[in-house]
């Protein structure tokens, strides 16, 4: 048996979602925590150069790495994107250790993009192989399995928020917190992910699943399994595309620049930056990623009860009205906190249900292809875009207000595809009972 065919079997399969929690809860880039402490070490009154860098991140985390991962997952497996991953991202945190040691913005912001570019590329290869190999090992529970392996990123950012502040406030912003980081990152995935990831045969099921629909005297019919080609063609491969560019851009309208938002907010109510920064805002990350670790799990479990094209416009509608709700109480901390906490309960779920809905939809065997190009082309846009568009938005307007009623916006308008998708399948699944009676 060849290294690249060497993993757990079936009986274990609970590891690649458990595994890929450790593995996300260990690879945090806290870019939200980072961004005004970069804004303040080189004297920045704006903040869209800053937040430039997440337009690199997204071309490398969407719109790159994960076709990259889809192509070589479908021929070798998930060990060689997860090895290309951690090695990218450990020179990713190099790079960006540099940026701390130069003097002026104007040498350190060509360091900062091409930090953030490696580290995003990192992540685009890992997400790419992870999702898709997840998404083949559990063809019954896909959207707990995947809630639970997104959910790390909140756990991670609920420990490294608080800690990283701590850090910083007991030896500065210095370049061992991004070297720490890139350790600990490669080190993860190099034990949990690397040696012991495989993939499951094309035709694999689990066989408790099948065993138990005939248990229950019902009909075991098979998902169709769509080809790159028949996905494309498809309306809702292009629905799904739709509503993934707003919900994105609207996410990164808010979490990309949630730091300044707060800044903002407090600071008009008499509260000082540096306490701000010490207390509010760390505490506000690591909050969210509490709640937020609840709603991916909870969002997982809808999308297995009720569908994806259920799940999402609920997501979508109620995400949008909170966020406009944070707004309007932006000036309390308290406020902050109680607002943001259900909030991000809600927001959080998107990663668990965009990932989760494209399998479900279109089958998995050729997931790889299907879900990178996908997502790339729709939620690699708007993660490319839209954090540098807000901020961008911020500082021609002078505060956060048009940026937000343009995320709300976005939000509706997802609603609505989704809701197409929604009659469209009905109508897809009533053609498809007349051609089994005839």
């Amino acid at each position: 048996m060849s290294f690249l065919n060497y993993g757990i079997g079936e009986s274990k399969r609970w590891y690649y979602p458990s595994s890929a929690f450790i593995i996300a809860a260990t690879r945090i880039a806290v870019w939200a925590l980072f961004y005004p402490h970069i804004q303040t070490m080189f004297n920045l009154e704006t903040t869209a150069s800053i937040i430039l860098v997440s337009t690199f991140t997204g071309v490398g985390s969407m719109v790159l790495g994960p076709p990259v991962a889809g192509f070589i997952l479908d021929k070798y497996g998930p060990k060689i994107p997860f090895f290309l991953s951690a090695f990218i991202t450990l020179i990713g945190y190099f790079v960006l250790a540099a940026v701390l040691r130069q003097t002026t913005w104007s040498a350190a912001m060509p360091l900062w993009y091409t930090g953030g570019f490696l580290i995003g590329f990192g992540a685009g290869l890992y997400s790419g192989a992870y999702t898709s190999t997840v998404a083949k090992w559990f063809p019954d529970r896909l959207g707990v399995a995947m809630a639970l392996g997104g959910s790390g990123v909140s756990v991670g950012t609920m420990v490294y928020a608080p800690l990283i502040a701590a850090i910083i406030v007991a030896r500065g912003f210095t370049s061992e917190i991004f070297m720490i980081l890139g350790f600990i990152g490669f080190a993860s995935i190099a034990i949990f992910g690397i040696i012991p990831w495989k993939m499951p045969e094309n035709e694999w099921k689990p066989a408790g699943w099948v065993a138990r629909a005939k248990t229950a005297g019902k009909e075991v019919v098979d998902q169709k399994q769509y080809t790159f080609a028949e996905a494309t063609k498809d309306k809702r491969f292009w629905i799904l595309a739709g509503g993934f560019i707003g919900a994105s851009f609207s996410y990164m309208f808010f979490a990309q620049n949630v730091t300044m938002i707060i800044i903002e907010g407090l600071t008009k109510s008499g509260m000082e930056r540096a306490d701000i920064l010490a207390t509010v805002v760390p505490y506000y990350l690591s909050l969210v990623a509490f709640t937020g670790l609840m709603g991916r799990f909870c969002w997982g479990w809808i999308l297995d009860k009720l569908g994806p094209f259920v799940a999402l416009p609920l997501m979508y509608f109620t995400s949008g009205v909170l966020i406009w709700v944070f707004y309007m109480g932006y000036t309390s901390a308290m406020f902050i906190y109680v607002a943001g906490g259900i909030l991000m309960f809600v927001m959080s779920g998107e990663g668990t249900l965009h990932y989760a809905s494209v399998p479900a939809v279109f089958g998995r065997r050729h997931i790889g292809k299907i879900m990178s190009t996908l997502n790339s082309m729709s939620v690699g846009i708007g993660i490319t875009c839209g954090g540098f568009v807000g901020a961008y938005i911020r500082d021609v307007t002078g505060g956060f207000k048009a940026a937000l009623i343009l995320a709300v916006t976005l939000r509706m308008i997802g609603t609505l595809f989704a809701l197409t998708g929604y009659r469209l399948t009905k109508k897809i699944q009533q053609q498809e009972k007349k051609d089994l009676t005839v």
